[in-house]
């Protein structure tokens, strides 16, 4: 009797680890590292696309920039030679006012193209500033959570050791054949191998046993193994 008692205690502690490896398995913050990390990897997805985007725009606002610089330049060195009396023939002198005219004429066309897309980049820079604080933000989140998921496996694996090395000394006071029948039955019975026999209920599937088989377990000397008829698992009498 005092033996199979102990079997019980045995039950109680495999539970117990069974629940404490379930709960670091299932722990809430996988569930929410993951969407952080998905989130994440989404936001930088888009802001890669973003950011090609506003590179493009920069890059078409500075050949823009840099080429109304070298017509401002073409239209100044035009204009010295207006000014600078090495131009004399009336035609030209006409032609070089016809070109200083096109040429300012084209740098103001090409500024306002650079303003243009400068003023077009902006939101896009904003939207990028946007995407890159989301991913500041999730980097945050996703540190916080997985040291809070280490300090939990570290608690949780505590505790597992501690009711295994409860279970082992439980176990250790058990007769051998009786732990050789229980741990098969626990692996194929849901993690419950052993349960209480209450009046004439098995309290590992909670039915009652007919009372000819119940006759029998009960009149079932006190150290032999005994099964529920119903689910297999052994009765502690």
């Amino acid at each position: 009797m005092g033996s199979l008692d102990d079997l019980l205690a045995v039950q109680a502690l495999d539970t117990r680890v069974d629940q404490l490896r379930h709960r670091r398995a299932t722990l809430p913050e996988r569930g929410e590292l993951a969407s952080a990390e998905s989130g994440r990897a989404a936001a930088e997805t888009e802001a890669g696309v973003v950011r090609s985007r506003l590179h493009d725009l920069r890059s078409r606002q500075k050949a823009l920039e840099d080429e109304a610089s070298l017509v401002e330049d073409k239209a100044a060195d035009v204009e010295r030679k207006l000014y600078d009396g090495s131009v004399s023939a009336h035609k030209e002198l006409e032609a070089f006012q016809a070109d200083h005219r096109m040429l300012k004429a084209r740098q103001s066309q090409l500024e306002d193209g650079a303003i243009e897309v400068m003023e077009a980049a902006e939101p896009v820079e904003a939207e990028l500033a946007a995407l890159d604080a989301a991913i500041a933000r999730a980097g945050t989140e996703i540190e916080r959570l997985t040291r809070a998921i280490a300090g939990a496996e570290a608690q949780l694996d505590a505790d597992m050791a501690d009711a295994s090395t409860e279970r082992d000394a439980a176990a250790a006071g058990l007769p051998t054949e009786v732990v050789e029948a229980y741990e098969p039955l626990r692996s194929q019975l849901g993690g419950v191998g052993a349960a209480r026999l209450l009046g004439a209920r098995c309290e590992g599937c909670h039915l009652e046993i007919p009372s000819a088989q119940l006759e029998a377990v009960r009149k079932a000397p006190p150290e032999a193994i005994v099964t529920c008829p119903e689910c297999g698992r052994l009765l502690v009498r």
